[in-house]
């Protein structure tokens, strides 16, 4: 687990307007991918209830980077920008090699201090196994052209159009069936653990995305669900 402040410690005491108050906070989400993820950190940045978005500052930078390279830029633009509250790490397991994938978790929290926690949000195959799973569960494990391929039917399926990797509003689309997705999620980490896999590497399918998704829940504007 990484050092510094623990979820909810962020959150000062205190409402206001039916809100829980909370103290200014800076988020660097820097992204492996360079269209994928940074249109869907995008979409939720855009989502921020007016309210909260002067006391939530986000930050999306796509680089092509990965795994121990994407830590290091995200070490370097920390330091330049004077510091993050939050930095987050969103990469895919692909074809890279398997220990430095692994490697990642350990030094996010070795990273981390007082002043800024670095987290790491890995998926395995690839992020479209956290897109799959806001329709529904399953263990069964995936090539990334294969989840791709299932995420792309579930879309013709369930939202009348075909999954495009560059396509702008994915988070909106999502976002009323996200709580289905977060709650999948727990329920396959749960099942690794049973069989006895804890290394990212070898939990195919996962991926950590709601650490960052259940930590902003109550700062994002709600959607009527239709799953």
């Amino acid at each position: 687990m990484a050092r510094g402040r623990a979820k909810g410690e962020w959150r000062k005491p205190g409402r206001r307007q039916g809100y829980r108050v909370l103290a200014p906070e800076r988020h660097l989400i820097v992204c492996e991918g360079e269209k994928t993820e940074p249109l869907y950190f995008q979409g939720m940045r855009d989502a921020l209830k007016p309210e909260f978005r002067n006391r939530i500052h986000i930050v999306v930078k796509g680089t092509g980077l990965h795994t121990v390279d994407l830590l290091d830029y995200a070490l370097r633009e920390s330091r330049l920008s004077g510091g993050y509250d939050h930095v987050w790490l969103a990469y895919d397991r692909d074809d890279f090699d398997l220990r430095e994938f692994d490697s990642v978790v350990d030094k996010c929290a070795q990273s981390s201090d007082e002043t800024t926690a670095f987290h790491p949000l890995w998926s395995n195959p690839c992020v479209e196994v956290w897109m799959l799973l806001h329709f529904g569960y399953t263990t069964a494990e995936m090539t990334s052209a294969e989840a791709i391929s299932r995420v792309d039917v579930t879309f013709q399926r369930e939202l009348n159009h075909p999954y495009s990797k560059t396509g702008v509003g994915l988070f909106k689309e999502l976002q009323s069936r996200m709580h289905l997705a977060e709650s999948n999620v727990e329920r396959l980490t749960r099942w690794h653990e049973e069989q006895g896999i804890n290394l990212p590497s070898r939990m195919n399918p996962c991926t950590t995305l709601p650490a960052i998704t259940t930590m902003l829940t109550d700062y994002i504007g709600g959607s009527e669900s239709n799953a």
